[in-house]
């Protein structure tokens, strides 16, 4: 493991309150926030084991899964995955730095701008569906690693605090700011740019929800499509405009 996982490792086990200094909260954001850290931070070993173990806590949930059954699904012997990580609880912990790599990290550094080329020349209906497909996309091609964090996350703080006290506060305003744009703009309404937001995340993530706890009755023949009609819905309302005041 690379000195900057090691030192995020240790700050993520120490939390995120006991940081002994500020120097540690800094160097916490910058591991999480840094686009020119290295990606190949983990090693073809570690993911190896990282991806087993996101398989076997998916299906049997971290009190139910034992290393042994990591090990296995990895094809290492178990005690190689002593070797990178002292406990089990540490190998869970542990899956937040793929998630800040591969999850976050692309959320933040893959605006819009990146994303549709030409925007000044499309209408906002379709840039809004195009960065929810986009976005949809990202989450689902790491669903298990998602979905294993947000479980455990509600059962060892561990988890859950890096999320709520240095991932969110950072990765929050950067959505709010966008939306303040299209607002000053004249594009959208003038309203809270945080509700805004909070309404667009919760849309996606209960479309995602939904589409997998129900997928007979939610699952959609073309996703890109659903997006552009979700986008409408969104601008423009589902009032019939001969009711509108």
């Amino acid at each position: 493991m690379s000195e900057y996982s090691l030192y995020f490792l240790k700050l993520i086990i120490t939390g995120v309150d006991k940081m002994s200094s500020e120097m540690d909260k800094e160097a916490f954001e910058k591991y999480l926030f840094d686009e020119t850290l290295p990606e190949e931070e983990i090693t073809k070993r570690q993911w190896q084991i990282i991806d087993a173990a996101v398989k076997i806590f998916s299906e049997k949930g971290f009190d139910g899964s034992r290393t042994s059954d990591i090990a296995k699904e990895a094809d290492v012997a178990e005690g190689t995955i002593f070797r990178y990580y002292k406990t089990k609880k540490e190998l869970l912990v542990g899956l937040l730095i793929p998630l800040v790599i591969k999850f976050f990290r692309p959320l933040i550094f893959m605006p819009v701008e990146k994303i549709i080329k030409n925007k000044d020349n499309k209408p906002i209906e379709d840039i809004m569906a195009e960065v929810f497909y986009d976005r949809l996309k990202l989450a689902k091609k790491n669903m298990p690693l998602i979905k294993t964090v947000m479980i455990e996350s509600s059962y060892h703080q561990e988890l859950l605090e890096p999320i709520q006290k240095s991932i969110a506060p950072k990765l929050i305003p950067l959505i709010d700011d966008y939306i303040k744009n299209y607002i000053e703009d004249g594009t959208l309404r003038d309203l809270e740019p945080r509700l805004v937001t909070r309404t667009l995340m919760s849309l996606l993530i209960g479309y995602e929800v939904l589409t997998n706890i129900l997928p007979d009755i939610f699952k959609g023949n073309d996703e890109k499509e659903e997006m552009k009609k979700i986008s409408n819905i969104i601008l423009n309302g589902i009032k019939k405009e001969s009711h509108l005041n």
